[in-house]
């Protein structure tokens, strides 16, 4: 029986057609493409290269989004190198690119796009970067498959055949490890981006909020990003903690995790090799110390990541959850609270 992949990839042979920014609407086949070539697609002609997100680096857009719809558009601009919003209504919508416009014409700021490389055969398109922030336009609730974007082709690998996959490995064009940092084959890749198929990486989404706390993006050379740096990252932190150990869904057990995962991370020894990376602790920009201030003002202030993000976690259990479990949990919660409260006392009257 075909997978839904394998039909996608069927279809879409015969199908899609691609417009560049720059050209009048002309068809190109998949074939034709080569690298750095530039074109607009829908996001369920995407394939994914890795298994997992950070769901709360998504959920914290998807928060600001619900408040304010212009940071979404712009967010849109910029991830199709139109560099921001320019104008827009409440009669926008994202699957509809000609009512908005960007402050440059999509596709101008090219070192902005994010990338995809063709292949093995006619029809695939494998998205090599930004699973993060298309997944949350698939995501979000005005948006879906159907939001054009426009991407920046990397390689053209029509043909590879069964070398497919051993050249984007090379090249360190995919990511196979799972949400229990389990390693996976390329067979067992979600068929298409979003939360209904990215399954949540919790380590993930530590290093994504603990960026400027506890490390920070290191400036190369030759200006050119190391492959996969937050999930080699949360490779290496998964080695040092349990993640299982916490509640993510309760803020003081969150950042209590958070405050042990930072730490971790900056006792690392400097030539700790992280992850799959073939790269240094202190090559992957390992703070020595843990910026506390930066900590607490992720924690405190209520227009941070982390606090966008467990509104919207919050919000997104409360409209799931029935409200007899919600009252059971709170029933529960506040039983252990004043059961932990009590211990102090007890251990006093054993003491006298």
């Amino acid at each position: 029986m075909l997978s839904l992949r394998d039909i996608f990839f069927a279809v879409s042979g015969f199908t899609f057609c691609f417009f560049t920014p720059y050209a009048s609407a002309a068809k190109t086949t998949y074939a034709d493409l080569k690298s750095g070539d530039v074109i607009t697609v829908t996001l369920d002609q995407l394939l994914p290269t890795q298994a997992v997100l950070s769901y709360d680096r998504e959920y914290a857009n998807l928060a600001r989004y619900s408040e304010n719809l212009k940071q979404m558009y712009n967010d849109l601009c910029i991830a199709n190198g139109g560099k921001g919003v320019k104008k827009w209504s409440d009669d926008s919508k994202p699957t509809d690119p000609e009512s908005y416009q960007c402050r440059n014409k999509p596709g101008t700021h090219t070192d902005a796009l994010n990338t995809v490389v063709v292949g093995p055969e006619e029809g695939m398109l494998f998205l090599t970067q930004g699973h993060h922030v298309f997944s949350t336009f698939w995501d979000m609730p005005n948006g879906g498959t159907s939001v054009p974007v426009t991407v920046k082709v990397t390689h053209n690998l029509i043909g590879s055949a069964e070398d497919f996959w051993a050249e984007m490995n090379n090249d360190r064009e995919v990511w196979l490890r799972n949400s229990k940092g389990q390693k996976i084959k390329a067979d067992d890749l979600p068929e298409y981006i979003g939360q209904k198929q990215l399954k949540h990486d919790r380590y993930l989404s530590l290093i994504f909020l603990l960026e400027g706390i506890s490390y920070s993006h290191p400036k190369t050379k030759d200006k050119k990003t190391i492959p996969f740096f937050e999930l080699n990252w949360a490779l290496a932190l998964r080695k040092h903690m349990k993640i299982s150990e916490y509640d993510l869904n309760v803020p003081d057990e969150y950042a209590t995790a958070l405050t042990e995962a930072a730490t971790i991370m900056v006792d690392l020894s400097d030539d700790e090799v992280i992850g799959k990376s073939e790269k240094t602790a202190k090559e992957m920009g390992k703070f020595k110390t843990v910026d506390s201030k930066a900590l607490e003002k992720l924690i405190t202030d209520k227009k941070s990541d982390f606090n966008y993000a467990m509104a919207y976690r919050m919000a997104k259990k409360e409209k799931s959850t029935p409200k007899r479990l919600l009252e059971q949990e709170a029933a529960e919660k506040e039983k252990k609270k004043k059961s932990k409260e009590a211990e102090p006392n007890n251990k006093d009257e054993k003491s006298e």
